[in-house]
């Protein structure tokens, strides 16, 4: 391994501490922003007030709904109404969304949001908070400072902050937190290295960071507040952008294949300092501040974190490899396999029978559990019947899994998108060229099947997503910031349109007689639309869907579902691979009743 940077940060509430706590500030008041939880925060006040300081220290994340969290009297309390600012550099709703998900926090409450105007000095959230006695208006400082990007694009990012009145020294200004320090570092350590010009630019590229920070479950969904997770996602798309931009590709570009990104961001609130290291170069197991991501491929035997069953209907979280395997094992047909890049079998069977053929497959994006049982369960249903063709392929990319469950082990509630993609780092779905790899898989489906549907089960965050060191809301992804219920996706070749929109009516129409899938989604979209800018999706029978023609698909007609599983477990994982499954089957039931070959 290679190593671009290995740097420790002083802790910014350290630091501030002991500057403050000199004569200098003896009798001063003074606010200070920084990413801390609160137990940190309260401690540093005590120790400023024991010096003779007069301080609040406040989140500098998400600070309205740490000010309700932490300030508000919520005793009586009837109506609340927030007006929020804007600044020209981000979306209209940017922090609309960093309200979220204050609604769902106190539903009792009547909470109205209004926009205030665009603004390019300091942010500020106006509130005002009517009891059945009393009004009180209060202003919140959102501490944000602009600046240009590694990309060279505006941000308007979340910072720390200090404001000092009284005693010698009068200050205003943000402060660069060890958390912002380390996330710029990691960015100027890999843009400042010669990578040449020949994907993939490395095997593996290792961030391991251990930082102080905030991790709060809060009581409403699947909602926590994760300075640390926030930060896996900052870093792994940052960089993903920051390679997009060194190929020459458009910004978002899937087909790029950096090599695979493994970040290890492990939350430390006990020591005095941010640790970073950036490493590059061949596969290995890497140890993250106590977690192991494995890249080798020997998973076999390794144990699920919950998912063991033998009942695949009481599976209640992500399934382990050697489980899936077994699983696929127990359906007739002709077994297939293919080796990822980094050697582990893409498993698949095909069942040849006289009905017109159907692709199932989970976990192109490997963050994303839900669908792999789901389309394991449905397999099983439809081999009931003995006309029945289908191809399943359930992982479709072993290696993210395998680096999924790894991080998982550490962190069960975080997103992990650094599993998202392949080992190669792209999305198996838009690689160019050969070697294939995990792409053989769905090929040979496509070719010994003739399958024109492709049934592609996927999944999406179910709680709140945040890059809050690039502006707080995930560029290229704002659609999928908040989760919204279960969603579909219709892409279908010219010539499909008129039967993949019958396809679609069906299976909507269908599903919405799960009364706690309809339910489920009312909640969702209705908070949803409470913090979105806009809805750029349709919805009917009450799910949310897009529908658009895609010339350059194999199959006729693609399916994609999205069900916010990401992190979910328990009744909710169960819950959601049982809609992944009865999608499968109402949908590849009414093709092989509707539909026969190509379109008339």
């Amino acid at each position: 391994m290679q190593t671009l940077l290995d740097q420790t940060f002083p802790r910014t509430a350290d630091q501030l501490l002991r500057q403050l706590s000199t004569d200098a500030y003896r009798h001063a008041k003074v606010k200070i922003w920084l990413f801390e939880d609160l137990a940190k925060r309260q401690a540093m006040q005590a120790a400023l007030a024991a010096a003779g300081v007069q301080a609040k220290v406040f989140s500098a994340y998400k600070p309205l709904l740490h000010f309700f969290l932490e300030e508000v009297d919520h005793a009586g309390l009837q109506g609340v109404k927030v007006q929020y600012p804007r600044h020209p550099a981000c979306v209209p709703n940017r922090f609309l969304l960093e309200a979220y998900p204050l609604t769902g926090l106190f539903p009792g409450i009547d909470i109205e949001f209004t926009e205030g105007p665009d603004a390019t000095g300091k942010s500020y959230y106006q509130v005002a908070l009517s009891y059945a006695d009393r009004t009180e208006d209060r202003r919140i400082f959102a501490p944000n400072v602009f600046s240009k990007d590694f990309l060279g694009l505006d941000v308007y990012a979340p910072s720390a902050w200090i404001k000092v009145t009284g005693g010698e020294h009068a200050l205003d200004t943000h402060v660069l937190s060890e958390y912002q320090q380390a996330f710029h570092a990691v960015m100027a350590a890999v843009a400042q290295h010669d990578w040449g010009h020949r994907e993939p630019y490395f095997d593996q590229l290792h961030i391991t960071m251990s930082l102080p920070g905030i991790e709060r479950a809060l009581s409403y969904g699947h909602e926590h507040l994760s300075t640390t997770e926030a930060m896996h996602e900052d870093i792994y798309f940052s960089l993903l952008e920051f390679f997009q931009q060194h190929s020459g590709r458009a910004h978002g570009n899937r087909g790029l294949q950096p090599g695979q990104i493994v970040p290890g961001i492990h939350l430390d609130n006990q020591q005095g300092t941010a640790h970073v290291k950036v490493m590059f170069g061949a596969a290995s197991a890497i140890h993250a501040h106590g977690a192991t991501v494995n890249s080798a491929p020997q998973d076999r035997d390794s144990k699920p974190l919950h998912g063991d069953a033998s009942d695949l209907a009481l599976v209640d979280g992500p399934f382990a490899p050697a489980l899936v395997e077994q699983s696929l094992q127990s359906l007739a047909g002709t077994h297939f396999a293919f080796s990822s890049k980094q050697g582990r079998a893409v498993n698949g069977v095909h069942r040849q029978g006289v009905l017109p053929a159907v692709l199932i497959s989970g976990a192109q994006h490997a963050n994303e559990t839900s669908g792999v049982v789901g389309a394991i369960r449905a397999a099983t249903h439809l081999q009931e019947n003995p006309s029945a063709h289908f191809v399943l392929v359930p992982i479709e990319n072993p290696d993210g899994y395998a680096m999924h469950q790894s991080l998982c082990s550490l962190y069960p509630t975080h997103m992990h998108h650094a599993a998202r993609y392949t080992a190669l780092g792209d999305d198996l779905e838009y690689r160019e060229h050969a070697p294939w790899f995990e792409r053989d898989a769905r090929n040979h489906a496509f070719e010994v099947s003739h399958a024109q549907l492709h049934l592609n089960l996927h999944g999406y965050p179910s709680h709140e997503w945040t890059r809050p060191c690039t502006g707080y809301v995930p560029r290229g992804f704002e659609l999928w910031s908040l989760p919204k219920g279960f969603f579909l996706i219709l892409r279908y070749k010219p010539g499909y349109q008129e039967v993949a929109d019958r396809l679609l009516a069906h299976v909507m129409q269908r599903l919405s007689l799960n009364l706690d899938l309809i339910a489920y989604n009312a909640e969702q979209l209705q908070c949803y639309q409470r913090y979105a800018a806009s809805a750029p999706f349709q919805v009917r029978h009450g799910i949310p869907y897009t529908t658009a023609e895609a010339p350059n698909q194999t199959p006729g007609v693609t399916l994609i579902t999205e069900f916010p599983d990401e992190t979910i477990y328990g009744d909710d994982f169960i819950f959601a691979h049982t809609v992944q499954m009865q999608t499968v089957v109402l949908a590849t039931e009414w093709w092989w009743e509707n539909f026969g070959g190509e379109p008339g």
